[in-house]
């Protein structure tokens, strides 16, 4: 008889005495331990740490880029500018949004502010933050082709900023108190360069000018309007708006390019018809 069977045998003779003398074979036949599971050895190619991801919220918990300051307090900083060069100086003594503090430079403008179009983006990058100046990126040289190959100069034919003047770590998106901090120095940017036609890049700029809910899919290739803000804030005349894919969303999607050639077109159009 196999061993295997000798002491099955043997267990059961064991529990029916035990069930005789009024014993329960459960409270004293020990578990059986499960077995421990094996040991895993690590993979280099999996057990990788991950990389942090730069996002508000974690600029936050690690105590950056908290917008501090108070929406009013930009508008009291630009409200006496009535220029472009006062406006500069303004938002560079402007120390309320907490940005500035880890951005290298304040990226204040390019171009031609006598220009009839003016395009306003998200936020500086680390090309832009390095040199003091929008758009001058990877997503920058395929803005000045787009405006090239629509017979218009970047430097001349159109005037660029953004609504940040600073730089987020990382390159995340700004946070939506961060944006309204800084709203009002590009409002009065704006006001000040009065364009006859304004290009949102990109759905921050758009939502944020426009006070807008809907995402930049709906929103692109549809003209809005604009209304210019007086040193107060209060609204006045409006300004036809446009806006369009960023840049930068066309190099990860240059399927999209197409439909972001046509509504630049359009604005071209616009402008050739004013």
């Amino acid at each position: 008889m196999p061993a295997t069977d000798t002491r099955s045998e043997a267990m059961k003779a064991l529990t029916s005495w035990w069930e005789d003398m009024g014993i329960e074979a459960e409270s004293v036949v020990p578990e059986k331990k499960a077995a421990k599971p094996a040991l895993r050895q690590p993979d280099p190619l999996k057990d990788q740490p991950k990389p942090a991801i730069a996002t508000p919220q974690a600029a936050q918990a690690a105590g950056f880029g908290q917008a501090e300051g108070d929406p009013m307090d930009a508008r009291k900083a630009v409200a006496k500018a009535n220029s472009l060069d006062e406006l500069k100086a303004a938002i560079e003594g402007f120390d309320g949004c907490a940005l500035k503090r880890t951005a290298r430079n304040t990226v204040f403008a390019r171009g031609n502010p006598q220009a009839p179009i003016m395009i306003v983006g998200e936020a500086p990058g680390r090309d832009e933050d390095e040199q003091g100046k929008p758009f001058v990126g990877k997503s920058g040289q395929l803005l000045d082709r787009m405006i090239r190959a629509s017979g218009l100069d970047p430097e001349t034919d159109v005037y660029i900023s953004n609504i940040l003047n600073w730089r987020p770590p990382g390159n995340r998106t700004p946070s939506t108190e961060e944006i309204a901090v800084c709203l009002p120095l590009i409002e009065r940017h704006i006001a000040l360069v009065h364009p006859k036609v304004l290009v949102f890049a990109g759905g921050v700029s758009a939502q944020a000018l426009l006070r807008a809910t809907t995402g930049i899919m709906k929103l692109r290739g549809r003209w809005s309007e604009y209304r210019i803000k007086d040193a107060e804030g209060e609204p006045g005349e409006h300004v036809d708006a446009m806006p369009l894919f960023h840049p930068a969303y066309l190099l990860l999607r240059p399927q999209e390019k197409g439909r972001a050639w046509r509504d630049w077109l359009e604005v071209v159009k616009r402008v050739e018809g004013a």
